[in-house]
């Protein structure tokens, strides 16, 4: 599943009547890395993937669809963040919205020993993601932002964005 995405180097977000605008130093975002997260209550630098004691990799997913049957994720589900992207890999294909402009994947956060660690949500794949992987990161429309952060967040659970991407490249073969 997504397990690299590009986070924006500048925002400008508008979410519950507050305006958020920061400029970051992150480049592409992959597990363990640090990005930037928006909560009700501001931007954080939190790190991508929860330890899990059944895995040396972090938990870097999680399925919406089990999102409140599952201990691992009912213990925080009134920790929901915006994950803020202009674009996420799959098979090496960069994937966007058109006009590569900002949006955001749905996700948990959680602190741990280490500090604040995210997960990204999943959902099944759109028309453009279908061809290349059975999964897909939950995106956001921007009115579904509050909704995710605020008492909304189960009617957003069952309405995922969607709509078509955009295939930017393909990633160069390394080997």
């Amino acid at each position: 599943m997504c397990n690299r995405y590009v986070p924006p180097k500048r925002v400008k977000v508008k979410l519950r009547e507050q305006l958020y605008e920061a400029e970051f130093r992150f480049e592409d975002v992959r597990p363990t890395d640090p990005a930037p997260i928006l909560l009700a209550d501001g931007l954080r630098e939190m790190r991508w993937g929860w330890r899990v004691p059944w895995d040396k990799k972090p938990l870097t997913n999680a399925k919406s669809e089990t999102l409140k049957e599952l201990k691992i994720y009912k213990d925080h589900l009134g920790q929901r963040c915006l994950i803020l992207t202009e674009g996420f890999f799959e098979k090496g294909i960069h994937f966007t919205k058109s006009n590569r402009r900002l949006f955001a994947m749905a996700g948990l956060w959680r602190k741990e020993k280490e500090g604040e660690k995210f997960t990204m949500l999943t959902t099944t794949p759109n028309e453009t993601i279908a061809p290349y992987h059975n999964r897909m990161p939950f995106l956001l429309q921007p009115e579904q932002f509050d909704e995710w952060l605020g008492e909304k967040w189960e009617t957003v659970l069952t309405n995922p964005d969607k709509s078509p991407l955009e295939k930017v490249m393909k990633q160069p073969e390394l080997f």
